[in-house]
C-alpha cells in the first residue's frame, strides 16, 4: 500500500489496524471509541497533550499554550 493511500484511511481503520484483532468485541469497542472521542488536533512543535475539560469532562487539547476543549470549547491557559 502507497503512503497516499494509508494516509486517507480513517482514524477508525488506523485504531482497528494497530489493535490487530479479529475478536467482534474487541473491534466493536474500538469503533465504539472512535465515534465517542474527538479526532486529535495536528501535532504541534510540543506533540500531542491532552487534558479533562473542567467544564463538561470532555477532552482538552493543548494548543500552543491555550488549553481548548474538543467537545464544548471551554479555553484555559496552559
Amino acid at each position: 500500500m502507497t503512503d497516499f493511500a494509508d494516509e486517507a484511511r480513517s482514524r477508525t481503520a488506523h485504531l482497528l489496524r494497530m489493535a490487530g484483532t479479529d475478536d467482534a468485541r474487541v473491534r466493536a469497542r474500538i469503533i465504539d471509541y472512535a465515534a465517542r472521542t474527538p479526532d486529535p488536533p495536528l501535532m504541534g512543535p510540543q506533540g500531542i497533550h491532552t487534558s479533562g475539560c473542567p467544564r463538561c469532562h470532555g477532552t482538552m487539547w493543548l494548543q500552543r499554550d491555550l488549553w481548548v476543549c474538543s467537545a464544548c470549547g471551554h479555553m484555559k491557559d496552559a
